[in-house]
């Protein structure tokens, strides 16, 4: 979470104003797009395709715009929503980011949020400018933090499996959490799914038992691109997976807990006697990567991870990181590709410069 002086505890400036206080006008184009129609009601119905989560992105977004708005040009609030939204307020919002301190993937993604809605407001007219301004604020790019190294998915499912050893001990509840721990984390390396879906896995559906393996499968409202997902679980890990199943997921079931919920068929659960949550996944998997590595590493680097390490290893094979992914096509994946043998070059050309010296 950000801090200093504008940090979201201390400053309205970052706050995304709530769809119930957005200008009346702005708020029926919203709501009208979010309301499923027929092909006669043409205002109706132009966002009902994507996902709520998609969806919840963009009037956060434009939340944040009306808010700079309220703020530093309360009057514009008065006027209508596409008119509101001219290029010079466009380029004074964008400094207004970067002068608070937010990320250029921040600021991009507020402009692609504003973008969506403009389309809304009036799809007839040429926003373009809003992509011109995202292209070059994209060009001078530069990462919010520098990765010290690109984790290979061996380190990450080492770690798993060294957990999962180091639990086999008292049979105690920590016992437990930390052999839980250990098969996410082998588990994600080995299958890099997003961490919602992940989060989601339950017994019998998205993970069964077929034909004496073990299966992952998600179905197409479950994926962000909308596509059908399914894989193996690897056949090494199946007697750690059965273990959790046949012993310490019981251990876990039965105990009691403040938060305890009905646990149903989830995969993973809390020593409260609950099904995991997305940010208690986060927490667990970051908490032992840091400690292993000395730097976390969330379940969506595990991604990164998958996508580097094929690219390295395997280049040849590199576009199965595509589907592996989920991505829709090689484009998203083949910066990784890029970045692999950027590294590989600069680590032959050190190791070039060693021998010359005498050093190799």
């Amino acid at each position: 979470m950000s801090g200093g002086r504008y940090g979201p505890t201390k400053t309205p400036e970052r706050r995304c104003m709530r769809l119930a206080l957005w200008p009346e006008a702005d708020r029926t184009v919203w709501q009208n797009a979010l309301t499923p129609g027929t092909i006669l009601d043409d205002h109706l119905g132009a966002l009902t395709h994507l996902s709520t989560a998609s969806n919840f992105k963009v009037e956060r977004g434009y939340g944040r715009f009306l808010t700079y708005c309220k703020i530093y040009e309360p009057d514009c609030l008065q006027e209508a929503p596409a008119e509101r939204i001219s290029p010079q307020r466009v380029r004074s919002y964008v400094n207004h980011l970067t002068d608070i301190g937010n990320s250029t993937q921040t600021i991009l993604a507020r402009l692609q949020d504003l973008g969506s809605m403009a389309s809304l407001f009036a799809p007839e007219r040429d926003w373009s400018f809003i992509n011109r301004l995202a292209g070059r604020i994209r060009a001078r790019h530069k990462p919010a933090r520098e990765k010290s190294r690109i984790l290979m998915t061996d380190e990450l499912a080492q770690l798993g499996y060294d957990l999962m050893h180091a639990a086999q001990g008292d049979g105690s509840i920590s016992d437990a959490v930390q052999y839980r721990d250990g098969l996410m984390i082998a588990l994600l390396a080995y299958v890099p799914i997003r961490r919602k879906n992940f989060t989601a896995l339950e017994i019998g559906s998205s993970i069964e038992r077929r034909q004496g393996q073990w299966f992952i499968q998600l179905t197409p409202e479950q994926t962000k691109t909308h596509a059908w997902f399914e894989t193996i679980l690897p056949p090494v890990l199946e007697p750690y997976f059965q273990r959790y199943l046949d012993f310490y997921r019981p251990m876990l079931v039965a105990c009691t807990g403040r938060w305890q919920k009905p646990t149903g068929d989830a995969l993973w659960i809390s020593k409260h006697s609950s099904p995991m949550t997305q940010d208690g996944i986060y927490s667990r998997i970051c908490r032992h990567t840091g400690e292993r590595f000395g730097e976390h590493c969330s379940p969506h680097m595990f991604r990164d991870a998958a996508a580097s390490t094929l690219a390295t290893e395997a280049p040849e094979y590199v576009r199965l990181a595509a589907p592996l992914l989920g991505h829709r096509s090689f484009q998203t994946t083949e910066k990784y590709y890029r970045q692999a043998k950027a590294q590989e070059g600069h680590d032959r050309f050190t190791q070039a410069i060693s021998e010359m010296r005498g050093e190799g």
